[in-house]
């Protein structure tokens, strides 16, 4: 592959600046320090030293800066084209990459889950495990309340809800078993729980068709983290950061064929395979992508900007693999409005989302997007 570039900043240069559209490149500080600011999210900062990655994110997903990066002290950096992620053969640098993308993310899904949460000791202890079974429950996702109440009953022997678990599940049946096609590869019905907030795994979901939907009980209410279609990578790793409402339940929202692999097995496809690698860290990006956005979207005080911010947020998941003109979104008004952590009635939402532009809502509050390039196109003045 053709040699890296090294170029060199000094004290007091703007590298990149928010709502600039990005380059074709990004960097690994090779000596010296920069900051990060982010004026959406209530001006916080963030310092990057030596062995640090910068502008990545912003680069492979075509999306403009959502930080302006400062230099602190004079640096040198290595400039890599996003072109060239296929061609790296050092796995030192792919697994740096891979693991800075992780840690953006999660430090990221923090912040988001921290300007909802209303109660902050939430946001270290999860809700009540009757409660959270409860929830699922009333949301019509039975399996995952099903495995919830059976894992409280398996693992907590001595506690006092034990009787209360055994009572919720007792008319609830568990979706069928999943059907083996292949090697790791499995055919799944709809309504299955992959796992639950209190029971996690270390196992990589990859999608070769269907929906899974991922959520978690914040604020007594079921808020959806994503909903993620084909093509799409699932990490359940135990978040390394200590906030409970990172945990997940996940759930199959329509028959879907998904790969289950271990973490070693995706590091090995990632360094070995690179059109996956490439996949890899466009689908990883692009989560991080939709974290800020909601985190944009939650700090706008018009209605119809947040929602125009969290479509557009959706939108990008939706569309990183399926360019299909009309876009028929999973996700329900309250969906919607418990992702921005609204106390506001559905009619309200609805009545907003029809005088978006290339939004129409059914009369079963079904949302569709009817051109989503040129959605995109209508509202990019929102994102940056």
């Amino acid at each position: 592959m053709e040699q890296y570039a090294k170029v060199k900043f000094n004290k007091g240069t703007i590298i990149f600046k928010a709502g600039e559209m990005s380059k074709e490149y990004f960097y690994i500080i090779l000596s010296g320090k920069v900051l990060a600011r982010n004026h959406f999210c209530e001006n916080y900062t963030n310092t990057y030293k030596e062995g640090d990655i910068i502008g990545l994110i912003s680069s492979i997903t075509y999306e403009s800066y959502y930080s302006t990066v400062e230099v602190l002290e004079d640096v040198e950096l290595l400039q890599i084209k996003i072109a060239n992620i296929n061609k790296i053969d050092n796995y030192n640098l792919i697994n740096k990459i891979s693991n800075y993308l992780s840690f953006i993310l999660e430090n990221w899904l923090s912040r988001y889950y921290a300007k909802i949460t209303k109660n902050k000791v939430d946001l270290y202890n999860k809700e009540d495990i009757l409660t959270m079974a409860n929830i699922y429950k009333d949301n019509n996702f039975k399996d995952a309340t099903y495995k919830i109440c059976s894992t409280c009953i398996k693992s907590f022997k001595d506690d006092t809800n034990i009787d209360k678990a055994k009572k919720l599940i007792i008319h609830i049946r568990p979706v069928e078993k999943t059907e083996k096609i292949s090697d790791n590869v499995y055919r799944i019905k709809k309504g299955y729980c992959l796992y639950s907030e209190i029971d996690p795994n270390d196992y990589i979901y990859i999608i070769k068709s269907g929906k899974i939907g991922i959520y978690s009980i914040v604020n007594s209410k079921q808020t959806v983290r994503l909903i993620y279609p084909a093509g799409y990578v699932i990490n359940c790793y135990q978040p390394v950061l200590e906030y409970k409402s990172l945990l997940t339940t996940a759930i199959i929202l329509e028959d879907s064929v998904i790969e289950i692999i271990n973490k070693k097995t995706l590091i090995n496809i990632i360094n070995t395979d690179p059109e996956f690698r490439v996949n890899y860290i466009k689908i990883t990006a692009t989560k991080i992508n939709n974290a800020t956005l909601k985190i944009k979207a939650i700090n706008t005080d018009k209605l119809d900007i947040k929602l125009i911010i969290l479509l557009y947020s959706i939108l990008k998941i939706e569309t990183l693999f399926n360019k299909s003109k009309v876009v028929k979104l999973s996700y329900t008004i309250d969906d919607l409005k418990n992702t921005l952590n609204l106390d506001i009635k559905n009619d309200k939402i609805i009545l907003t989302l029809n005088k978006i532009k290339y939004v129409e809502v059914d009369a079963s509050n079904n949302i569709k997007i009817t051109n989503f390039q040129s959605y995109f196109n209508e509202y990019k003045k929102y994102i940056i």
